[in-house]
């Protein structure tokens, strides 16, 4: 009974063994590069918490109506912007104050209003968003695809096997981008990745 034992666990490792030496699948990623159009986001505090010193001197209409002046400047005008009391207040500021937010499809534009400081503002965030159609997402996810796959043939050739059919599909792209801007960022290309298993024949 033992040898039997000793023989099938002595199989197993070899089966073990052949399989991790001669694989049946490989798994690549794919990426596709494609272009955006983002709508920009920012939001402002513009409140007294912001100011360091005697706030006798000063009030917050008088700390917003200094800031839209200088947003008029470089042609802002106060009729795009939006403010947002209850986000204000969520955050726990302790002196009267608000948030003002700016949205261009222009990131020169959002340049403008984000480079004009004054009195009393913060920047709070910053962020770009976007939304792919479900018929974009099947553009992208096949090129990725295609991409994928000349990558597996490749790396198939050199260890002289070939591909067959995919046998899994991992895509968890959203529809949806929400992300934050920063400095050195391409805001109008993204990526579009796949993970794609093939058989190895």
């Amino acid at each position: 009974m033992k040898k039997l034992i000793a023989s099938i666990t002595f199989i197993l490792i070899g089966m073990s063994i052949i399989a991790q030496t001669n694989p049946n699948h490989i798994t690549v990623n794919g990426v596709h590069k494609y272009s955006i159009e983002p709508e920009y986001k920012a939001k402002m505090t513009v409140s007294m918490a912001n100011v360091y010193y005697d706030q006798q001197t000063t009030s917050l209409s008088e700390i917003k109506s200094s800031y839209l002046d200088k947003l008029a400047k470089v042609g802002i005008n106060s009729d795009r912007l939006k403010e947002d009391d209850l986000y204000y207040a969520m955050m726990g500021y302790d002196k009267e104050g608000t948030i003002v937010e700016f949205s261009t499809g222009s990131v020169e534009e959002m340049k403008k209003f984000l480079l004009v400081k004054s009195m009393g503002v913060t920047k709070t965030d910053a962020v770009l968003e976007a939304k792919l159609t479900e018929a974009e997402m099947a553009e992208y996810a096949k090129k990725a695809y295609d991409q994928a796959k000349r990558k597996a043939e490749g790396i198939a050739v050199k260890i002289g096997r070939k591909i067959g059919k995919a046998i899994s599909i991992n895509d968890s792209n959203s529809n949806k981008i929400n992300e934050s801007l920063y400095y050195g960022s391409n805001f109008q290309e993204k990526d579009y990745y796949i993970a794609v298993s093939f058989e190895l024949l």
